[in-house]
């Protein structure tokens, strides 16, 4: 009787040496998709966008038609201009919804599979840290684009085609705005989908991140206004994230409008030195407990 080594089977298969991060991206968004509640709140997220979306038909078939019925009151109306502080006030008042979102997807991340020992599995090499890292961070910043940039670039486009004067050579006038969307969006997203990773990396279970997270959002700003009130300065409300980030957008459009700053006394460096070293800060924790993880 011949006696067959007990030995694994040899791989066979080919090797990802470049984009090794994109398993774990895709392997998120799979996850995302088979949820009902993902779901319900990425519809939830889309509602502005609609509204912004009808705006934008009703303002251009308006203003390009003096006897529209509607041409008056949106010549009136200074909110209903489709303008470059439109699509900031669009990308501002989509934060609750991409705080919300961003809990979801990004709160058990790293906890969940800490939880169901699949570091495991994808520390097992060619995947390191740094690829598992990346396509977690990737994934959640993903979503955040989903219901900000995304839209925008769509409204834009919307905008571009009702109007009847314009070519191909109009749309190199978008190229500005497609830029200050895209800042805004990445000072909105990125600090808040690498303190959610962060969290996530420290805490067990999703139900904490999310706790943790929202109670230091809430603790930051409480603690802003409590400065601004006690030493009478409001432009200590810079010392909240949140304020800073809308801040941040506003001196990215160019609006002069701010309710809690005396504008000409700060300084635009030093608000994107505290969103950059916060950013840093929760990119480090996450670097910290994922390879110590990689490690044993």
């Amino acid at each position: 009787m011949p006696v067959y080594p007990f030995t694994y089977r040899p791989f066979e298969g080919k090797y990802i040496r470049r984009f090794r991060w994109w398993v774990v991206f895709t392997e998120e968004i799979r996850l995302w998709n088979k949820s009902r509640i993902f779901q319900i709140l990425f519809l939830f997220g889309l509602i502005q966008p609609l509204i912004r979306f009808l705006q934008v038909l009703a303002y251009n078939s308006a203003m390009q038609d003096p006897n529209h019925p509607l041409a008056p009151l949106i010549r009136t109306v200074t909110w209903l201009k489709v303008d470059a502080e439109m699509y900031y006030h669009f990308i501002r008042l989509q934060a609750p919804c991409v705080l919300i979102v961003l809990l979801f997807v990004g709160a058990g991340a790293i906890c969940a599979d800490r939880k169901n020992r699949l570091w495991e599995v994808y520390f097992s090499k060619p995947i390191h840290w740094y690829d598992y890292l990346i396509g977690k961070v990737l994934a959640v910043c993903f979503a955040g684009y989903a219901l900000t940039f995304l839209p925008s670039l769509i409204l834009m486009f919307t905008d571009y085609i009702t109007q009847k004067n314009s070519s191909i050579f109009t749309l190199f006038n978008y190229l500005p705005l497609v830029w200050k969307c895209f800042l805004f969006s990445s000072v909105m997203v990125i600090p808040c989908a690498l303190g959610i990773i962060a969290g996530s990396s420290i805490f067990p279970t999703e139900n904490i991140t999310v706790i943790s997270v929202i109670t230091i959002v809430i603790a930051n700003t409480t603690l802003a206004g409590l400065l601004s009130n006690f030493l009478r300065d409001p432009n200590f409300m810079q010392v909240s994230l949140p304020v800073a980030v809308y801040f941040m957008g506003q001196k990215i459009f160019n609006i002069s409008r701010n309710m809690f700053f005396r504008t000409d006394d700060i300084s635009t460096l030093v608000i994107s030195s505290y969103i950059f070293l916060s950013s840093l800060l929760f990119l480090i924790i996450s670097v910290y407990q994922v390879r110590k993880a990689e490690r044993g």
